[in-house]
């Protein structure tokens, strides 16, 4: 009874849909190696795929990194996303990213009552000190 049992399951896997692979060819490649803060690296794949970055640090030493990647979409088209990542975090820009006009959204009442209460903190000459989490 187990053998039966075993030489189904064997027979439904193998009647499984057989899904073709499809590899794709990294056709241009280059990198400067990393040296402290500093390095590049770029591909591009003959599916339409690339992708740039370059690290580098800024006047405090901090890492600071930029660069772009881009892929076809269905259409025929390039999509192409910018992005940096800073201190200021993580930003991105395509004219495929959605942009809420900023009228739509106005600041909720909470969050402005949180924002005037840290402006009149600092304008008494206050500063949030996030080692204590306290105004000093």
């Amino acid at each position: 009874m187990k053998l039966i049992i075993f030489a189904a399951l064997v027979a439904f896997a193998a009647a499984r849909p057989q899904e073709e692979i499809e590899y794709v060819a990294i056709i241009r490649e280059d990198s400067v190696p990393i040296e402290g803060a500093n390095f590049r690296h770029e591909f591009e794949a003959d599916n339409g795929l690339s992708q740039s970055m370059v690290g580098s640090a800024d006047e405090n030493g901090a890492q600071v990194m930029t660069g772009s990647y881009s892929f076809p979409l269905p259409d025929g088209s390039i999509a192409t996303f910018n992005w940096v990542a800073d201190a200021l975090g993580f930003r991105v820009e395509s004219p495929l990213l959605p942009v809420a006009p900023v009228a739509e959204h106005p600041v909720p009442a909470h969050a402005q009552e949180q924002i005037d209460f840290a402006n009149a903190q600092q304008a008494a000459g206050l500063a949030w000190d996030q080692a204590v989490h306290a105004w000093i």
